[in-house]
C-alpha cells in the first residue's frame, strides 16, 4: 500500500521536515518574541465574504509539517489551508522561529516542501497571503516563483505599534498603512505559484 504522501518526511542539506506532534506545541511555545515591532501584525487573519458581504475570517482544516535543523532542533512550522482537492490548490503558512531568520533555513525549507507539494502530493497550485510590509517575506516568494495576483486591506484596529509609523526609520512602510479614527489597515498580497512555473525554475 503506498504511505500517505503527507506523511512521508523530507530532508535537505540543513533542514527536516516531518509531519507535527502534539510535543512540538511546546517546543514552539519556548520560542523567544520577535523584536521586530510590527511582528504582531504579519498574520492578521484574511477576511472572507459571501456575496460581497463580510462574515468573518478564513478558517477551516489544517494540515501541518515541523521543520528541524540538522541538530533535530524545532525551528519553524509549515501549514496547508483551505485545500481544495478537486481544483488541486491550498494556502501556504510557514513560520520560523526568531533565532532561525535571516539565514536562508525558510527558503530552503519552502524549496524542499514545494519540490515535495508539486510532486507526490500531486498539487498544481499555491496561493499565500503575505504582510506587504513584510519585505523579507515577500522577497522570498518573489525568488521562488510566486507571482503578485492581487491586494487586500485588513483592520489592524489601534496596535501600540503603529505609532513608530511617524518615525523616519521606517517611513519605507507607511505606503502599506492606512490610518484613520477607528485605528488603521493594512496591506496585504495574494500570491501564487503554478506547478509548471516551479517546474521550469527547478529545471
Amino acid at each position: 500500500m503506498n504511505k500517505d504522501p503527507s506523511l512521508i518526511e523530507m530532508q535537505s542539506d540543513r533542514v527536516r521536515i516531518r509531519p507535527w506532534e502534539q510535543r512540538d506545541l511546546l517546543a514552539q511555545e519556548s520560542w523567544p518574541r520577535y523584536t521586530d515591532p510590527f511582528s504582531t501584525l504579519w498574520n492578521t487573519p484574511r477576511p472572507v465574504s459571501l456575496n460581497g458581504d463580510y462574515i468573518g475570517y478564513a478558517a477551516g482544516m489544517r494540515r501541518i509539517w515541523a521543520i528541524e535543523d540538522r541538530h533535530k532542533r524545532l525551528i519553524g512550522r509549515i501549514s496547508l489551508r483551505e485545500v481544495e482537492q478537486n481544483r488541486r490548490h491550498s494556502r501556504l503558512g510557514i513560520s520560523l522561529g526568531s533565532p532561525y531568520v535571516g539565514q536562508g533555513l525558510g527558503t530552503e525549507a519552502l524549496t524542499l516542501f514545494l519540490n515535495h507539494y508539486f510532486g507526490p502530493m500531486g498539487f498544481l497550485a499555491m496561493l499565500l497571503d503575505v504582510a506587504g510590509f513584510n519585505r523579507r517575506a515577500v522577497h522570498c516568494y518573489e525568488r521562488l516563483g510566486f507571482r503578485h495576483v492581487e491586494s487586500d486591506w485588513r483592520h489592524v484596529g489601534r496596535d501600540p505599534a503603529l505609532r513608530l509609523l511617524d518615525n523616519p526609520m521606517y517611513r519605507e512602510l507607511q505606503p502599506f498603512f492606512r490610518r484613520e479614527r477607528r485605528g488603521a489597515w493594512v496591506q496585504f498580497f495574494e500570491m501564487e505559484l503554478r506547478k509548471e512555473e516551479w517546474v521550469w525554475r527547478s529545471q
